[in-house]
């Protein structure tokens, strides 16, 4: 019997031809692709390069792709890719004759005001850290570092919608003094979950939310549980301070990062806690007077200082402080309420400043003085 015999391929040809053509249409795929890219850039360097507006019809004129039979389909291919560039955040505008008397017909230009790279965006966490980095930087006495690192901290954080707790700028005291004391704790001292406790309460202070702390005070060395608002965090005299109101002592109160054991913020972070006042400045707060701080109880004190501390007198001890002069002799009466303050500073004055009044501040220095004559015992020989 016979019958028709079709010539048929293998089918590993039918394959290979197959696999040709996938690779031929994707090389034809990257090819146009390549081409876009290509008149895209063309583009924007034919706008650039203009000194005055480029019409449609000059534009048309350097690309194959808009020389369509059809001329609204070309103009739509150039639309598409006008589109793009827009997209792509280039400022392509169309001037009109109305808007320059000098043109016989409209044309597109590219707005070199606004032609430039995207603006650096950070996050206030971002913003936060580089503060903190920032401030080591600050710390280095002489030089023009201070002054750099504020004029870099205002250009990054000055279009931010709400500027960041953390303050951008670090004011210098009269005497040019360091704000920042930059320094590392002894071997066995450090504790490597302050790193943990600082980077809570900073965001609980960003995000308004009420944190619970685990607190050892300084007087008694005594722990408690303390709830505040967190409304700042503070450098100030070699030590990290959260200032915000305290629930249980009903006032703003400030407390040492390194004496905090634990900070656990509330939940849902998203929903603030509290509302900062709006009479509250971090900067003003800042740059107090440690006499003035409130740490504990206020007690009444009174201080003598001799000619060698009379500077002294110069500093601000509130609004109760009274001072008084009794020949080369100043006396210093306020409600001390930041004994650790006070203490070291009437020890460091060597006999400069004597307290004439005031038992619980008397007791605090004797009981440093015994802490130290406790680290340096005096042997005893037999003669």
């Amino acid at each position: 019997m016979k019958g028709k015999v079709e010539a048929r391929a293998p089918k590993t040809a039918r394959a290979e031809t197959k696999g040709d053509k996938a690779g031929a249409k994707k090389a034809e795929d990257a090819g146009t692709r390549g081409d876009r890219s290509k008149r895209l850039l063309d583009l924007v360097m034919i706008l650039l390069r203009a000194r005055t507006p480029v019409t449609y019809r000059e534009i048309r004129d350097q690309f194959v792709a808009y020389q369509t039979l059809n001329i609204e389909a070309g103009l739509r291919a150039f639309e598409r890719d006008k589109a793009d560039l827009l997209d792509l955040g280039v400022p392509i505008r169309y001037i009109t004759p109305d808007e320059d008397d000098s043109l016989e017909d409209g044309g597109y230009v590219i707005d070199l005001k606004r032609f430039k790279m995207p603006e650096v965006r950070l996050t206030p966490d971002e913003i936060s850290a580089l503060v903190l980095a920032a401030s080591v930087a600050h710390a280095m006495p002489g030089g023009s570092y201070p002054k750099i690192v504020d004029l870099a901290l205002k250009k990054l954080a000055f279009d931010l919608p709400e500027l960041p707790d953390t303050p951008t700028e670090f004011p210098r005291p009269a005497n040019n003094a360091p704000t920042v004391l930059v320094h590392f704790p002894e071997k066995g001292q450090y504790r490597p979950e302050l790193g943990e406790i600082y980077a809570t309460l900073e965001s609980a202070t960003r995000m308004r939310k009420r944190v619970t702390l685990t607190y050892q005070t300084a007087a008694t060395g005594m722990t408690s549980r303390r709830d505040i608002d967190p409304y700042a965090m503070v450098y100030r005299e070699g030590a990290w301070l959260v200032v915000g109101w305290c629930h249980l002592r009903q006032d703003v109160r400030s407390f040492r990062v390194d004496r905090i054991k634990e900070a656990i913020m509330a939940p849902k972070p998203k929903s603030p806690d509290f509302e900062r006042p709006t009479d509250f400045d971090v900067k003003t707060y800042a740059q107090r007077s440690p006499w003035t701080f409130t740490s504990e109880p206020p007690e009444e004190v009174q201080l003598e200082l001799s000619p060698e501390a009379a500077e002294v007198a110069n500093e601000d001890f509130g609004l109760t402080g009274v001072k008084r002069q009794d020949g080369d002799r100043t006396f210093i009466t306020f409600d001390c309420a930041n004994p650790e303050f006070a203490a070291m500073r009437v020890l460091a004055a060597k006999g400069a400043i004597h307290v004439v009044r005031g038992d619980r501040l008397r007791a605090r220095i004797a009981d440093e003085l015994d802490a130290v004559a406790n680290l340096y015992p005096t042997e005893v020989r037999d003669a």
